[in-house]
């Protein structure tokens, strides 16, 4: 009996584990499917730059807020490429080093719901294993 007590404990720590698990990648996936929309966003927005000597656009200040204002040079992007690196390239290839990351981030995506998938598999198979550990266990507890 001691045994079947110790069995249930230790799997259902695995089962909180991986929950746990599956929660928090569930928040990875969904940070991930808004960086790829904003991402997304920006290569349709250069897309739209068309060049000229200006070209007028919202610029976003945060929380929602905007200036309208000038873009001088529609040639020239300001591109992040690592944290508080920030590089300027011409628009084209600012357009394709963007392109890259969303399929790159598409990739990772993907991966990462094909894991989840994985872990889902593996709680719904330890469910009806606790459910019956627990179940033998209050049975024998009533024969008591």
């Amino acid at each position: 009996m001691e045994d079947r007590k110790k069995e249930l404990e230790q799997k259902y720590f695995l089962y909180q584990f991986l929950k746990e698990q599956l929660d928090n990648m569930s928040k990875q996936a969904d940070g991930m499917q808004s960086a790829i929309v904003e991402t997304q966003a920006a290569v349709n927005a250069l897309d739209e730059i068309t060049t000229g000597p200006t070209h007028e656009a919202l610029i976003p200040l945060g929380a929602g807020t905007f200036v309208q204002g000038k873009i001088e040079d529609v040639n020239k992007v300001m591109i992040a490429i690592g944290t508080e690196i920030v590089v300027k390239e011409d628009k084209d290839k600012a357009q394709k080093l963007l392109e890259q990351r969303v399929k790159d981030m598409e990739i990772t995506y993907t991966k990462l719901l094909k894991d989840m998938g994985s872990i889902t598999a593996q709680i719904q198979s330890i469910l009806p294993e606790i459910e019956n550990l627990a179940g033998e266990m209050n049975y024998s507890d009533s024969r008591k």
